[in-house]
């Protein structure tokens, strides 16, 4: 398991020293302490959750069955609205929200797609909110500005500002200005037949790859 360290800043680190020194504990001891009192404090929604049990309208077995219901529908709602990029038979282009999309490279062995996506209208629309089952996606602002959104933040970017979407990270974006262009890497391009709303909870299946021979 890779271990990861908490950077603290430089008066917070003199600080925990001289406390070291006066309580007679490691930094460590002190700074696990203050994080186990940290994370007890419960959040917002504990909290509603404990109220509501506590009117006995509901228990923590309907709270936690109606929180996995609610997953799995967006879930599958996510899924199927990335079919909204599929291009119709015969086009590498296609017109989602306020973007026109066109793949433009795809490697010989279907490891990863280039896409341009541009600006076709001012009306700053995002397509559905939609994730990748095994895909890798990155995208990087040429020119104009994007609004880049996830289930948990927004970020505008700019002229050579990127982001990556891991797998199964909900995503949509929006070009903010008429000139706005954005090159996407996709990898490796996802393939699923039309109305398919794989549970990414299970196994995906095994992609076929095209052999070079083949190209």
């Amino acid at each position: 398991m890779k271990i990861q360290h908490l950077v603290l800043d430089d008066d917070v680190h003199k600080a925990l020293k001289a406390r070291k020194k006066k309580v007679g504990i490691t930094v460590k001891e002190i700074g696990n302490s203050a994080l186990r009192a940290a994370l007890a404090i419960p959040t917002k929604e504990e909290l509603i959750v404990e109220k509501l049990v506590e009117t006995g309208k509901l228990s923590h077995e309907d709270y936690a069955r109606a929180v996995s219901e609610a997953e799995a529908h967006v879930r599958a709602a996510q899924r199927k609205a990335i079919e909204a990029f599929r291009p119709v038979p015969g086009s590498k282009t296609v017109s989602v929200g306020s973007w026109t999309v066109r793949e433009i490279f795809r490697s010989e062995d279907d490891s990863f797609a280039v896409f341009e996506h541009c600006a076709r209208d001012e009306k700053k629309v995002t397509p559905p909110m939609h994730y990748h089952l095994e895909s890798h996606v990155w995208a990087v602002v040429l020119q104009g500005k994007v609004l880049a959104r996830t289930e948990k933040e927004e970020r505008v970017l700019g002229p050579y500002e990127w982001t990556h979407y891991p797998p199964g990270v909900a995503h949509c974006s929006a070009p903010l200005t008429r000139d706005t262009c954005v090159l996407g890497i996709v990898s490796p391009p996802e393939r699923f037949q039309p109305g398919e709303c794989p549970d990414p909870l299970k196994k995906a299946p095994s992609r076929s790859r095209r052999s070079k021979a083949a190209g």
